[in-house]
């Protein structure tokens, strides 16, 4: 008997109820995203100063140790390490503002579509709320019967239009070198040794994230040359 019951049914609108209490109920109970993603700002904005203070003193020591006419491998060395830790504290301070900044939209979205559903009648249509996901008025509803759907149009290419044209033809890019910036290896010598990776244990650390960041920074994408010889080419000329 109580699978014969309607959706007008009081029990069922009791239950309903409940269930979209603890729905509303769960949303709001989702940890506070914008406050998180602001307090995670100042304190990467504090963090950051630091760091810039300590690259700035590590540069301006290798600048003064020039001066006296010592050894300049170990200041070069701090200075490479305190850089690279800038570098890689920015990276991660970015990537995390920005997780949070999309976990605190998603959850703004979810919020006002859940006011505004719960202004709404149990029964929403779809252009109601696909206008208003848009930022756009509802369409004028009209009160006739609606007609019946019209048939889709199949429009069917002719063999000519199915049969595939020559493709342009990309000229491949070519191979880089093993060592893209020779310049850079006294840099990353200085920063496999670094003082101040020795003290944090962040030496392998740092020394595999600026290999990574190399290689993935110079990574060519392939050339967008096109043959001069390919037949696509050649008809196009010709009509010219």
């Amino acid at each position: 008997m109580s699978d014969d019951r309607s959706e007008d049914d009081p029990i069922m609108d009791l239950w309903y109820s409940n269930w979209e209490q603890q729905c509303v109920e769960a949303l709001e109970s989702e940890p506070d995203y914008e406050s998180q993603l602001h307090n995670e700002k100042e304190l990467y904005s504090q963090q950051m100063w630091t760091k810039f203070q300590t690259t700035a003193s590590a540069i301006a020591q290798l600048y003064k140790d020039r001066t006296l006419g010592v050894s300049l491998w170990v200041p070069f060395q701090t200075a490479a390490g305190t850089v690279t830790s800038l570098y890689k504290d920015s990276v991660d301070c970015m990537r995390r503002c920005s997780d949070l900044g999309v976990e605190m939209g998603k959850q703004k979205r979810c919020k006002e579509i859940m006011n505004w559903a719960r202004k709404k009648r149990r029964m929403i249509r779809r252009e109601d709320l696909l206008a208003y996901l848009a930022g756009k008025p509802p369409p004028p509803r009209s009160h006739s019967h609606r007609s019946s759907p019209k048939p889709r149009m199949m429009v069917c290419g002719s063999p000519s239009s199915q049969s595939q044209t020559p493709s342009m033809v990309i000229a491949p890019a070519p191979t880089p070198g093993t060592d893209p910036d020779p310049e850079l290896h006294t840099f990353r010598e200085a920063l496999s040794g670094s003082p101040v990776s020795r003290r944090g244990g962040r030496q392998a650390e740092l020394s595999a994230f600026i290999s990574n960041e190399l290689a993935r920074h110079h990574k060519r994408p392939a050339s967008h040359d096109v043959d001069m010889g390919s037949p696509t080419h050649k008809r196009m000329r010709t009509t010219l």
